[in-house]
């Protein structure tokens, strides 16, 4: 399938030269894949152990595949051909294969043959194509390429070849096709462009939503571990899967009877006729390995997991992870472990799940992550009568994550909010992306308990964060999500924007039949900072409760408002005298008709509050219920947030034409060369490799003494600051490590004495350093985060800003909307607005400076950190007085440009090479 014969076809190869020591085998690059189909396999780089594979799918192809890889009949591979495919050196020569258990079903490969550019060629078994494997394979490729200093790929493919054309043509890049002697030649850059993430992330969520789908729609279901005790976990399942009225076929394996509950049971899984759609296994933690293989000999296809006791020791840890690895390896998807299962409601209902009751069908979808946070959310549905369409308990996640529920719900019709209760977040920066995406169309509400970064869940196997909470919270706020404080709060959110939607606008109106009860619900709407546009609380106490009625349709009715909170005090609740839930029935019919949401705070006895509960319980038209009034006020603020539905932004960064990443490649790898953990850059380098950005630092001399410092400020130019190199005292005037505005050479010999004489305790040497135009002074970070990825930061100089976490923090690429939009987060922001009469800062200068650290840290991911600080922003232009720069060995980021299956991808063992 596409260039000619791979080194059959005599060539000459341009590179490095020939091969010289081979690296060590890069393990980084192995990952575990999701197929267009919604299945696994497994991805790595090949070795000579792979020759008897690679023949044996070679073997099995049709003659066409074989012309249209290697332009020639070629019925068998010879012994050399199969030593020159599988042996590589992972530099000049790389090669990808896959597997789907014991088979290898798709070969990806590139050459060098220019410094910059590679040949690149794919070989897909016959029985897997059309599951997205070229594709895929072309972005392992292209990420592997980057690393070694390839920017483009070329491909010569035969006309007829129209798979492989278009595997690079819809990849997304600007691809180049010209014709010659009968063979297409292709070229293109692999530089990410905003059409190839976009392409990326289509497919990602083609195939994630596929697996979703296969795994909650079965029309086969496997127990296994299913006892005569109802109450075991296995006993349970069944009884939710009768409980919803299940039509499927069902196999039960149990060794104590022959029959259970009128279904026939086998001894063994491998006594089941396959294929099967997904298998519950309900076993001891030992015992499900096993049971995992059995599983994939039948074609199981998707599997759940509701075991707890997988992260109690080290070694049951590592028995999750093996269990992840195997199914992932035989093409299955799994749920959990710890999972309490899923249900769905509505015309195929299913339930493998705890509930005590179906829920009444609605729109709302919710999923969370422990078995105590899940039954939280089952049993808080159930007490309100959430219309609940699907729940999903994940577990431990460790290979079914909430980012799959997402990319499942994204294009669901039957969803219309999305509720999450999370622990732990194993890919951070993937997460926002697609709630970026998901956001502006279906309101998304997430609950993260206190202290979830620095107290992971025991069981889930997740890069923990170093940034602060508020870091994290800032950019899921940025992607449009609204944050919940607890689990009753998350379900009063999706419980209102359920059952009423969104309201329309920001406009609140406030109605109560009491003075007392509408100052409450006026203050806490104040607090909560609502823009209440209505505010009638003289409504009379009476037994007529027709008086609420008219007053709130006087409110609702006259289009000025789009969200009413009505609280209501109900002081006739001893006397039988009218039903608090009619009226809610005639207030949310108004409701309806005026395009006003409703939400209302009833303030009652016991058994009236009861009547009304059951009410709303069982009929969906009704308007949710609270007691108090901050959940009555909370919601609202909540409802509001997710109205603002903030538009995704996928502009790209704009191109600099003064941007040199080579450059800058080079530098950080000769920096880094011999080097195994963290290192500063000194004075010099970090002046280059901004530069190599387009960030140009203020001209600074590191000087021994008095004649190097009057020399240095000769150079520069009078006035000049001169400044302790301590990364201390280098900033701090109050310390005594900056004087500024030395205006001549005797000034200059003074302030260095004095300052050698006021530090004696430090040994850093001293800079000699040109005066900055005044400006405000801000500070610009970046951060290579291990869970999240490349973060910068802006926040206003001094110590008060950072004591107050008044940080804004965004995650790159940023385009110059993105910049603009953090440069105003920060409350001390407005001193670059001007103040006092003072003139504006020049944010247009600042929002440039933004993009281009976000284009350093994206571009990078040795760069562990950057600070700018000060950058001092004046009316016009800006100056970057100082920089220091940390670089560390490249992470492996976990949402980077390849797809990938987070989890155990990785033997414990690296491979023999």
């Amino acid at each position: 399938m596409a260039e000619r014969r791979d080194g059959l076809r005599s060539r000459r190869r341009r590179g490095r030269g020939g091969e010289s020591a081979r690296p060590a085998y890069p393990r980084h690059w192995e990952a575990d894949i999701a197929l267009r189909d919604g299945s696994a396999a497994h991805l790595r780089p090949i070795l000579p152990g792979d020759a008897a594979a690679l023949q044996e799918m070679h073997l099995h192809q049709s003659e066409r595949s074989r012309y249209m890889r290697f332009f020639a009949p070629m019925p068998r591979l010879s012994d050399k051909d199969l030593e020159r495919f599988t042996t590589v050196d992972h530099v000049d020569r790389v090669a990808f294969v896959v597997y789907i258990g014991e088979d290898l079903v798709a070969v990806g490969r590139y050459d060098r043959i220019e410094p910059d550019t590679a040949e690149v060629a794919f070989y897909v078994a016959d029985a897997r194509q059309g599951r997205g494997l070229g594709s895929v394979l072309l972005e392992h490729l292209a990420a592997a390429a980057r690393e070694r200093g390839i920017d483009r790929f070329t491909a010569e493919v035969l006309p007829q070849n129209t798979q492989m054309i278009t595997v690079f043509t819809e990849a997304g890049f600007d691809v180049e096709r010209t014709l010659d002697d009968g063979v297409v030649l292709v070229s293109f850059r692999i530089d990410p462009t905003a059409r190839s993430r976009a392409v990326m992330a289509e497919r990602e969520q083609r195939a994630e939503a596929r697996a979703m789908e296969r795994m909650l729609n079965p029309t086969s279901i496997l127990l296994v571990g299913v006892s005569s005790r109802r109450d075991s976990v296995g006993g349970r399942v069944l009884s939710a899967l009768e409980l919803s009225g299940f039509s499927g076929a069902l196999h039960i394996i149990s060794r104590e009877a022959l029959e259970l509950r009128g279904h026939r049971t086998h001894a063994r899984i491998t006594d089941v006729p396959g294929p099967v759609d997904l298998a519950v296994i309900a076993l001891r933690p030992e015992a499900c390995l096993e049971a995992v293989e059995d599983c994939a000999q039948i074609g199981v296809r998707s599997i759940v997991i509701p075991t707890e006791g997988f992260s109690e020791t080290p070694e049951r840890r590592a028995l999750q992870r093996e269990i992840v690895t195997r199914a992932r390896r035989h093409g299955m998807r799994l749920l959990g472990p710890g999972s309490l299962g899923f249900l769905r409601t509505g015309a195929d209902p299913i339930s493998l799940s705890i509930a005590p009751r179906m829920p009444r069908p609605g729109g709302v979808a919710l999923a969370g992550q422990s078995s105590a946070l899940a039954a939280m959310l089952l049993a808080g549905a159930d007490v309100r009568g959430l219309g609940v369409h699907e729940f999903v308990s994940v577990g431990n996640r460790a290979d079914v994550s909430l980012n799959d529920t997402l990319q499942h719900w994204q294009d669901d019709p039957d969803v219309d909010v999305i509720g999450l209760a999370l622990e732990s977040m194993g890919n951070p920066r993937k997460f926002t992306r697609i709630a970026r995406r998901l956001t502006p169309t279906t309101p998304l509400v997430v609950l993260r308990p206190p202290g979830s970064e620095q107290q992971l869940p025991p069981g889930h196997d997740v890069r923990p964060s170093t940034l602060p909470r508020a870091a994290l919270d800032q950019v899921l706020g940025q992607a449009g999500v609204v944050r919940a404080e607890g689990v009753d709060e998350l379900l009063d959110v999706v419980d209102a924007i359920g059952r009423q939607g969104l309201p329309l606008g920001p406009r609140v109106g406030i109605l109560s039949n009491t003075a007392a009860l509408g100052a409450s619900l006026r203050g806490a709407a104040d607090q909560a900072g609502l823009t209440v546009v209505a505010d009638n609380r003289s409504v009379p106490l009476s037994e007529d409760p027709r008086l609420i009625q008219r007053a709130f349709t006087s409110m609702a009715a006259l289009g000025e408002v789009d969200l009413v909170i009505a609280g209501v005090l109900d002081t006739h609740a001893d006397r039988r005298s009218g039903d608090p839930a009619e009226l809610l029935r005639q207030m949310a019919i108004v409701a309806r008709h005026s395009e006003v949401v409703l939400l209302a705070c009833v303030i009652t006895g016991v058994d009236r509050l009861a009547g009304i509960q059951a009410a709303v319980r069982t009929e969906g038209d009704l308007p949710p219920v609270h007691t108090t009034v901050r959940s009555t006020v909370r919601t609202a603020a909540a409802m509001l947030e997710a109205a603002a539905r903030p538009q995704a932004d996928d502009e790209d960064p704009p191109r600099r034409e003064d941007v040199d990443r080579a450059a800058a490649r080079q530098l950080v790898e000769t920096a880094l060369t011999h080097r195994h953990g963290p290192h500063d850059l000194d004075a010099a380098q970090t002046a280059a490799l901004l530069a190599a950005y387009g960030i140009t630092l203020l001209p600074t001399v590191t000087v021994q003494d008095e004649d190097d410092a009057v020399t240095a400020a000769g150079q520069l130019g009078y006035p000049v600051a001169l400044k302790s190199t301590d990364p201390v005292l280098r900033h701090r005037a109050d310390l005594g490590g900056v004087r500024l505005a030395i205006p001549d050479a005797i000034q200059l010999r003074h302030a260095l004495a004095q300052m050698r004489a006021d530090l004696s305790y430090s040994s850093a040497p001293l800079a000699v350093q040109s005066m900055a135009p005044a400006g405000v002074p801000v500070v610009v970070r970046s951060v290579e985060d291990p869970s999240v990825g490349p973060v910068v930061s802006l926040s206003i100089a001094g110590d008060a800003t950072d004591l107050l976490g008044d940080i804004a923090y965004a995650l790159p690429p940023l385009g110059e909307a993105a910049a603009r939009r953090l440069i105003d987060t920060p409350a001390a922001s407005v001193k670059l607005r001007g103040l006092k009469g003072l003139p504006p800062a020049d944010r247009e200068a600042l929002a440039d400076l933004v993009v281009r650290v976000g284009m350093l840290a994206e571009d990078l991911p040795e760069l562990a950190e950057l600070e700018l600080y000060p950058v001092l922003v004046a009316a016009e232009g800006l100056t970057v007085v100082g920089a220091s720069v940390r670089l560390a060995p490249a992470p492996n980021r976990t949402d980077g440009t390849r797809r990938v299956l987070l989890g155990p991808t990785a033997s414990p063992e690296a491979p023999a090479t």
